[in-house]
């Protein structure tokens, strides 16, 4: 694919995301993958690959192939056809392709002995493959699609958030083109997400329930935040192509709207922020920013030790009253153990000599049916961590829920004694509990539940980064949350008994 689209437009630009598309697109044409999905931010080069050139090479390669095209309007789908027509008809479209060729003249409507070409749908001459195009919503009857490409299936945020738009997109596909596959139909979805509930947003849905297919997933954020994807050659914080689209530009974008830099540009949509938010105070686009470790300062680690849906480890930085979430660990099953979190840690932050201090629910002390008589979690991570000769700071006791949720909002509000909290943009999982964790009625935290589909597990979906980030603020402002809870006054220390004050 990638030979095709340099021969037959010599002068595309070719970044290293385009190569590894046009890999995947190579999959797809060989119906090595049957169901794919591609997320990349807009005027990233996905359409012309997708849309105007795959059609064409598949039609090279197999001439017979039938194909369906849609895109959120008509007259976009039908600028995809025409395009796509043009290549075919190229010089060097045809060195390399030679079968497929379209009919030399216009024919709007079928007749007998005629290839019908317009732009809405071409068909090669002698073999009977083609290409039709239609907006999301329209018809497909009689068209049976060995591929289905959807391209944007919605146009601006207005239609990506109505809920009428959002069910018609999901009954078109299930009524539409869905009728139109067989058994050895392949799929594309590709799109700049919009919404938790777009089409993909759907489809995705459906698949964690265990109720639709399972989708290969491409997913290229505009800039790089984790090291999850094996196959993205940067280091985080970098670009998905400078030399078009720089990273200072993004960040004027992310400056604007936080909610469409995270969701065009980063593909991480989230829910719309609708009232009972527990941590209510907090604003990304005033606590959420670029942040960068300094290896001269120590890290501060707190641990939340479930299992499902990952274990958390986030690590923060403090300066003064200025603490700073840098980076954020969530491992998912098979890897969600205390062991294994701590080597990943150890794995990204090698050689730091300046101090390590370590946090997490005082409930992680007591013996544990998974750990042999005289280890838990916490006697894991000082052995696991020992090279950076760490220091346990535990509070005596979990503090309340409620009265936590007040102290870290009233932070967030008005920066309670000088206390100031910032979380890395690099922090997914952290940024979204603070944004969309709810609140339950007794003043603690709503955790809503999910199901593993595949091992029934039930698990708590939120909560989880926000928890382990309690424990560590209140024992790190001390002084300011037993002054919070006594009215402004100087209260009993809350921190744990031989316990490692050191300030560095």
């Amino acid at each position: 694919m990638l030979d095709f689209v340099c021969y037959v437009k010599p002068d595309y630009q070719v970044n290293w995301h385009h190569s590894l598309l046009c890999e995947y697109m190579d999959r797809f044409a060989k119906g090595e993958i049957k169901r794919l999905m591609v997320f990349m931010p807009p005027q990233h080069g996905k359409s012309e690959i997708v849309s105007r050139m795959l059609p064409a090479f598949i039609l090279g390669r197999n001439p017979k192939a039938k194909i369906v095209l849609a895109s959120y309007s008509a007259d976009l789908s039908s600028s995809f056809n025409r395009d796509c027509q043009r290549k075919i008809e190229s010089e060097e479209y045809q060195e390399v392709f030679q079968d497929t060729k379209l009919n030399s003249n216009n024919v709007v409507s079928s007749a007998k002995g005629s290839w019908l070409r317009n732009s809405d749908v071409f068909e090669v001459v002698g073999h009977g493959g083609f290409l039709k195009t239609t907006g999301v919503g329209g018809s497909l009857t009689g068209t049976p699609a060995d591929f289905a490409i959807i391209d944007d299936p919605v146009k601006d945020s207005v239609e990506a958030m109505s809920p009428t738009y959002q069910e018609r997109n999901w009954n078109w596909y299930n009524d539409v083109l869905f009728t139109r596959i067989h058994n050895n139909s392949s799929i594309l979805l590709t799109q700049t997400r919009w919404d938790v509930n777009d089409l993909a947003g759907k489809l995705l849905q459906s698949m964690e329930n265990g109720v639709g297919e399972q989708w290969t997933i491409l997913n290229l954020p505009a800039i790089r935040t984790d090291y999850s994807n094996p196959e993205d050659p940067r280091e985080i914080g970098e670009a998905l192509w400078e030399s078009r689209h720089g990273k200072e530009k993004l960040m004027m974008v992310r400056a604007q709207s936080i909610r469409t830099f995270e969701a065009l540009y980063q593909q991480n949509p989230r829910p719309t922020q609708a009232g009972g938010e527990a941590y209510h105070q907090f604003r990304t686009e005033l606590h959420s920013k670029e942040v960068h470790y300094n290896d001269a300062l120590p890290l501060h680690i707190t641990f939340d030790f479930n299992t499902v849906p990952y274990m958390t480890l986030c690590i923060w930085q403090v300066v003064g009253k200025n603490a700073v979430q840098i980076d954020e660990i969530c491992l998912p099953p098979p890897r969600s153990t205390t062991r294994d979190t701590c080597r990943e840690f150890k794995r990204k932050y090698i050689g730091h000599k300046s101090g390590l201090f370590i946090y997490g629910d005082p409930a992680g002390k007591k013996n544990d049916t998974r750990f042999e008589k005289g280890h838990n979690d916490f006697t894991i991570a000082l052995s696991e961590l020992q090279e950076y000769k760490p220091s346990l700071r535990l509070l005596t006791k979990a503090p309340s829920v409620a009265m936590r949720l007040n102290f870290i909002n009233t932070i967030f509000e008005s920066g309670f004694m000088g206390c100031n909290i910032t979380i890395g943009i690099n922090c997914k999982n952290t940024v979204e509990d603070y944004a969309y964790l709810k609140q339950d009625a007794d003043g603690g935290k709503l955790k809503e539940k999910a199901k593993d589909p595949t091992t029934g597990v039930s698990y708590e979906k939120r909560g989880h980064t926000s928890d382990a980030n309690d424990y560590f603020l209140c024992y790190v402002f001390a002084d300011e949350y037993s002054k919070y809870l006594n009215g402004g006054r100087s209260g009993v220390p809350i921190i744990g008994k031989n316990v490692s004050k050191n300030n560095y």
